[in-house]
């Protein structure tokens, strides 16, 4: 069968016998192939051990504090793990001792002035950081 068999006017069979096939111009390619542009190629960068931690540091502290505030709780499924009655009876003294240690360590005016210039290069320390971040692309 031809493609002549399929039409079965003769009018649109003569016209498509005589229109010419379309066919692009000779630097057709050459001018499509110029237009396309070529993308930067991406580079996969491993990330620090430090950006999973900071991820992650939530997540860890929310699940420590339900753990402390269920243990302490004196529910009777949680047993193993002393109680409220436990910490406040022998604990807090021996915190109450800590942070009187503490109290006269840092009333010393040597220690403050340590703690002054170590708090302040640190917030200076961050501030540089915060401002001088690097792109990694």
């Amino acid at each position: 069968m031809e493609k002549d068999d399929f039409l079965k006017d003769d009018f649109l069979r003569e016209l498509i016998n005589r229109s010419p096939l379309d066919s692009p111009s000779e630097d057709f390619v050459d001018r499509v192939m110029a237009g396309i542009q070529t993308n930067a190629e991406v580079e996969v960068v491993k990330k620090p051990f430090f950006h999973y931690l900071k991820v992650s540091a939530p997540y860890f502290i929310l699940v420590f504090f339900i753990f402390v505030v269920i243990a302490t709780s004196d529910l009777p499924l949680f047993n193993w793990f002393p109680g409220k009655a436990y910490f406040t009876n022998n604990l807090m003294p021996y915190l109450e001792t800590l942070f009187m240690v503490f109290k006269k360590a840092f009333s010393s005016k040597f220690v403050s002035w340590g703690l002054l210039i170590s708090f302040s290069t640190g917030v200076l320390f961050l501030i540089d950081r915060l401002f001088s971040r690097r792109t990694s692309l």
